[in-house]
């Protein structure tokens, strides 16, 4: 294969920022036109660094497949099929399910489509997703989990959702969708939809840079209890915004306006108007106190 011709072939597919890392591979050319190619079940796929059998973005990381039911090729819907335990792994990512479908784009031979199926689990490094059905779309680059108990678990955060959890890699975001709960620390965030931005830190590693919630949005912090419409938190400079509604609840008091501002390293907090009104409302319980008789 020309480098030319490779260079085109090549279609990177990136699960979720820090949490995913790049794939990106070919279908390779088969001699066969048979549905069924028994002898793949024999042994995991292993593409050799120097792009023969699969052609990788990523030179430097061998590709693997395998799966428990064997691996089939269709030569005419243009797919490959890996059944039974099925899993992809390239580097420290990997895609795991019952079933794994890669659709090829034509003559071009690259994955354009890949679908998982039951008991799915993405992995990469110490973070893992997890979902009833997987569907990744190289030409939105998009990675959809959806299904019951849908689930993303890293060293610092866990992130659950009821209707589907998305991966943006063109944006470095994930957002989960329908009762979506993020929870870092003591803190527990929930939303109808809550999003998590990604972004390179100097050494080229991605590291978490920014939360945000939207709809009716409930903050639980150490002690306090947070409603807004939305809620943006930075991670690096430990500031967390609230738009919309705000109402604060610490112990007996109750803070209440159109925007909060919380910096919890100058440990400084801010109570704003907005609107029609730049009136804001502070609640505090007086001290109980108890007369000697």
């Amino acid at each position: 294969m020309t480098e030319a011709r490779r260079a085109r072939c090549k279609k990177a597919w990136l699960l979720g920022a820090a949490m995913l890392l790049p794939l990106a591979f070919a279908a390779p050319a088969l001699a066969q036109d048979e549905a069924t190619q028994d002898a793949a079940a024999a042994a995991p796929v292993t593409a050799p660094a120097t792009g023969g059998g699969m052609d990788f973005g990523d030179d430097t990381q061998p590709f693997e497949l395998g799966a428990d039911q064997g691996i089939e090729w269709r030569s005419k819907e243009k797919t490959y099929t890996a059944r039974g335990n099925a899993v992809a792994k390239q580097g420290n990512s990997s895609i795991a399910a019952d079933t794994l479908v890669f659709y090829t784009s034509g003559d071009e031979g690259s994955f354009d489509r890949i679908v998982a199926t039951g008991n799915v689990k993405v992995t990469s490094g110490s973070s893992v997703g997890y979902g009833d059905k997987g569907e990744y779309n190289a030409t939105e680059k998009l990675l959809l989990l959806t299904g019951s108990n849908l689930k993303i678990v890293s060293d610092s955060d866990t992130v659950t959702a009821r209707d589907r959890i998305e991966y943006w890699t063109g944006r470095n975001a994930i957002t989960a969708i329908g009762n979506a709960t993020v929870v870092r620390d003591d803190t527990r965030i929930n939303g109808n939809t809550a999003t998590l931005y990604f972004a390179d830190d100097a050494e080229g590693n991605s590291k978490l840079s920014q939360i945000e919630a939207d709809g009716k949005v409930k903050v639980l912090n150490n002690g306090q209890t947070i409603y807004s419409k939305h809620f943006a938190y930075n991670p690096d400079t430990d500031i967390a915004l609230m738009t919309g509604s705000v109402r604060i609840i610490d112990g007996g008091n109750e803070y209440t306006g159109e925007r909060a501002e919380i910096d919890n390293k100058r440990k400084i907090s801010r109570i704003l108007g907005g609107g029609a009104s730049n009136r804001v409302h502070t609640f505090i319980k007086p001290k109980s106190s108890n007369t000697a008789q």
